[in-house]
């Protein structure tokens, strides 16, 4: 993995791990105020709107189709004016029905919760109109009607308990309002002191419902969102597991001074190719290489010049490495090694002397060289694996030739 790669990886592990230490923030925070940060509650409520379509729609069909069920009452209880009010329920319910089905194929997806909300509070208010239409004390009988409503309203609404109190709380304030104005011309004296203890009872009873509701959906939203936190680190921690494999791997298997493979990495791949080859019966291809007196280079230059000669011959060497299985590998010091499965001798040394050459053109300058710049000696072994040889006799191969080039004179290949 190149440094470029790890330092990306080191950076996305860094801006999960400050995602985690947020969210757990939000977790010990409590549920106060029920309100993420901004691109935390967009996710949220992206998922609370597929979990509403997913459960709730078929529940908003079924509030719609028992809200119809009761036009039997319009007929029954609204004398002249029942006519007018079963159309009124009806074009409501068919309004609904088609805002069911046609919302969330619109940009109204986004806010189908708010359109649900909009929906039962139209429902109520229509229950309200109603109960103002209906001619004498049968128009109470319409009062309880509006007990369906709210329940159905803390129903629909619990994963928003904002949107729960707000429709519930403007009912009953128009209901407060509007009661005084209805016709309320009732003859008999005893059902009119009855109605006058059950009204106080009846706006009692709705508040406590209100209050009720209002306490349930807190909750179940407090949970729903402590839930969807909980979901978020659960994901989050498996990126950052999965990061800190990858990270992992990466240390046991490159050189941290070069960011190339390091020897340990390179044994491994040795015998696996060599196991490879010898299945395909391919030649297999090694090269050893080292940097001709660098340890002079080291006591001239200083440590830090030479880490940097190291680096950049590293990073040289291995773009020349260019096919999946080839590796350039350091063997340690100032040696490395190259692996070229399915390459024979004469393609190897073609490569290496490229290689060789490449080096001396950086000319990086080496007082104690020959040719007065940074060079490399090459040994390089190649053979089509045998049941009777290890991967060591390879190696072995080309660190003897590599001696053989040094010997000759150094800045040269021997194969």
């Amino acid at each position: 993995m190149p440094d470029t790669l790890y330092q990306h990886e080191d950076n996305t592990l860094k801006r999960v791990e400050e995602q985690i230490n947020i969210l757990t923030g939000i977790l010990d925070h409590g549920r106060s105020k029920l309100r993420f940060p901004r691109r935390l509650e967009q996710r949220y409520l992206d998922q609370r709107n597929q979990s509403f379509l997913d459960i709730d729609r078929k529940m908003l069909v079924a509030g719609l189709l028992f809200y119809m069920a009761f036009s039997w009452t319009d007929f029954y209880l609204g004398g002249d004016k029942g006519a007018a009010i079963f159309m009124a329920r009806s074009i409501i319910t068919a309004v609904g029905l088609f805002f069911i089905w046609w919302a969330p194929k619109t940009f109204l997806y986004d806010y189908v919760i708010i359109c649900a909300a909009i929906g039962v509070f139209v429902a109520g208010l229509s229950v309200l109109v109603f109960i103002g239409l209906i001619p004498g004390e049968l128009k109470y009988a319409y009062h309880l009607g509006m007990v369906p409503i709210q329940v159905f309203i803390i129903v629909a609404l619990r994963l928003s308990y904002r949107l729960m109190l707000s429709v519930s709380i403007a009912l009953l304030l128009i209901y407060l309002i509007a009661y005084p104005f209805m016709n309320h011309s009732i003859e008999q004296p005893e059902l009119r002191r009855l109605i006058d203890i059950f009204i106080p009872v009846f706006v009692l009873f709705w508040l406590l419902l209100i209050m009720m509701g209002g306490y349930i959906a807190f909750m179940m939203e407090s949970a729903a969102r402590s839930d969807f936190v909980k979901n978020q680190l659960l994901a989050l921690e498996a990126q950052r597991l999965q990061h800190l494999t990858t990270r992992l791997h990466y240390m046991s298997t490159t050189d941290s001074l070069t960011g190339i493979a390091n020897r340990r990495h390179f044994e491994k791949k040795l015998e696996s190719e060599w196991r490879r080859c010898l299945r395909s019966k391919t030649p297999l291809a090694l090269v050893m290489i080292d940097l001709d007196q660098f340890k002079e280079y080291n006591d001239h230059y200083g440590h830090l010049k030479g880490d940097e000669c190291l680096k950049l011959l590293a990073q040289l060497m291995s773009s020349f490495c260019q096919r999946p299985g080839d590796l350039c590998a350091r063997y340690g010091g100032e040696e490395f090694v190259i692996l070229l499965p399915d390459t024979p001798l004469t393609d190897a040394l073609r490569l290496i002397e490229d290689m060789r050459a490449a080096v001396g053109e950086r000319n990086i300058p080496h007082q104690w060289a020959v040719s007065g710049h940074v060079t490399i000696s090459a040994g390089v072994a190649a053979e089509i694996p045998q049941e009777d040889r290890g991967a060591d006799a390879l190696l072995s191969e080309a660190d003897r030739r590599l001696y053989q080039a040094k010997d000759a004179g150094r800045n040269q290949v021997a194969g």
